[in-house]
């Protein structure tokens, strides 16, 4: 396994970057947030990564943070998840939300990224739910059924409405607890951490 790739960033694309390594120009197939994140062109970079190998094909993909690639590795070894799906969640979440999106069955919010099917979306919670257990204990997140869930895509659509992704309105809304929630506090509380509300 290549475990990072570290050099001078040579391009960019909204599929990815090429990182010049040794005299080579290496490919790597990366989230949008890692894209978000990576420096201007020649500028140094390092990504931990993978070597995605198929009959016909060698893809590297690349991740910022450790949590990042262990949550695409899992979702590989999901029954009919392929990386580009996998990239999608990441794309979609933070290895933090959907390790609580998954711990809380929350079929919607896992339907909501594109290529995801009801279907797949129940495979994926079946299949890891148990497998994110540990995270979802390191991050304090309750294992359960969807309890808030409905409240939860209704702000979230609500937030998509005005203009955010669905990663902006995931992370928002990220840590609301409340005795009696409500979508229409579910939605201050998002507003006040984008800074669209004070």
């Amino acid at each position: 396994m290549i475990d990072f790739v570290e050099g001078v960033l040579a391009e960019k694309s909204e599929e990815g970057a090429v990182i010049s390594v040794g005299g080579l120009g290496l490919f790597l197939s990366l989230s949008h947030p890692t894209l978000q994140g990576l420096p201007s062109k020649g500028k140094k970079v390092k990504l931990l990564s993978y070597l995605h190998v198929k009959e016909d094909l060698l893809q590297l993909y690349g991740f910022s943070e450790r949590g990042e690639r262990d949550i695409f590795l899992k979702l590989i070894a999901v029954t009919g998840v392929g990386p580009k799906v996998a990239l999608a969640v990441l794309s979609a979440y933070a290895p933090d939300a959907f390790v609580r999106i998954v711990a809380s069955e929350d079929l919607d919010s896992i339907t909501a990224i594109s290529g995801i099917g009801k279907k797949s979306g129940q495979r994926i919670i079946l299949e890891l739910k148990d497998k994110l257990a540990p995270l979802a204990g390191e991050l304090g997140i309750a294992i359960g059924g969807p309890d808030g869930s409905d409240l939860a895509r209704e702000a979230r659509e609500a937030l998509k409405g005005l203009g955010y992704t669905t990663r902006e309105a995931n992370q928002a809304l990220d840590g609301y607890a409340a005795d009696d929630p409500s979508v229409e506090d579910m939605i201050t509380y998002a507003l006040k951490r984008l800074g669209g509300s004070t």
